[in-house]
């Protein structure tokens, strides 16, 4: 196929051997449908054309796998879900636990972990535990790991929280104390080609506003593995817009809309 004709299925197989990233994965209508109206915007006259500039232009390709990874997150997003964990989940794992392995999958720039440490450090059991927070995007784990956000990112923070818990730079910016970092490790992953061989069993997993986009045989693969991983008794959360049809073929049991508990 001439290079200047390339339709989606060619962008798609030559992004994989440029990227790693399998777009096979991903609900083709929705995902096709994504990128053709980023390419009207970007003015590219086809798929060619927009892949060359990708591989041309690193900041280009981030801005790209910043728009299919739907980096979208937040402190205490969805203040329901939050609520649930702080006063509920996690004080039960607490209780049955020794100490507590938490996984943050898709975690973004680090707003989903830093809000579960905080809730654990509340609780008085983030010294025993650890948050394991993983993305596919190196730009966003590095803004993780550097952990600072702005006053719009920290809008759903309280006040006392927010004096407790982070330091105020002199541009009005905040960063997480450091010793609220110690026990997260961030690391690159990638969930469509995702190895548990070697991880450790999790007391809670989040993967939060992620497989939504995926097709369906997919999603049923990652949650099998999440679930693989899940002690009983654990806990798996969900993004509010996403639901796990028959959770009973994973052995999961649906606590409230967004939270999932693994069967003893």
């Amino acid at each position: 196929m001439p290079k200047t004709d390339w339709d989606f299925n060619e962008f798609k197989k030559n992004f994989y051997q440029q990227t790693g990233l399998n777009l096979e994965c991903y609900k083709d209508q929705q995902m096709e449908r994504r990128i053709r109206h980023l390419i009207g915007r970007e003015k590219c006259e086809g798929f060619y054309d927009f892949y060359t500039r990708l591989i041309k232009d690193s900041n280009f390709m981030h801005r790209f796998m910043n728009y299919i990874t739907i980096n979208t997150s937040g402190f205490f997003r969805d203040v329901k879900v939050y609520e649930e964990l702080q006063n509920e989940v996690l004080p039960q794992l607490n209780r049955k636990f020794k100490g507590l392995q938490v996984w943050s999958a898709g975690c973004s720039n680090g707003e989903e972990p830093y809000t579960i440490a905080i809730i654990l450090a509340e609780l008085g059991a983030l010294r025993r535990s650890h948050i394991l927070a993983t993305d596919f995007d190196d730009k966003a784990l590095a803004n993780a790991a550097d952990g600072v956000y702005n006053f719009r990112q920290l809008d759903k923070v309280p006040p006392r929280i927010l004096e407790e818990y982070f330091d105020q730079l002199g541009n009005g910016d905040y960063r997480i104390k450091d010793k609220y970092k110690k026990n997260i490790t961030f690391r690159k992953q990638n969930l469509l080609d995702l190895n548990i061989k070697d991880m450790k069993k999790m007391q809670l997993i989040l993967c939060r506003n992620v497989f939504i986009y995926f097709k369906t045989s997919v999603q049923e693969e990652i949650i099998s593995k999440f679930t693989e991983l899940l002690e009983p008794g654990g806990y798996f959360v969900i993004g509010c817009a996403e639901y796990i049809n028959d959770p009973q073929n994973f052995n999961l049991t649906r606590k409230s809309p967004a939270i999932y508990q693994k069967l003893d």
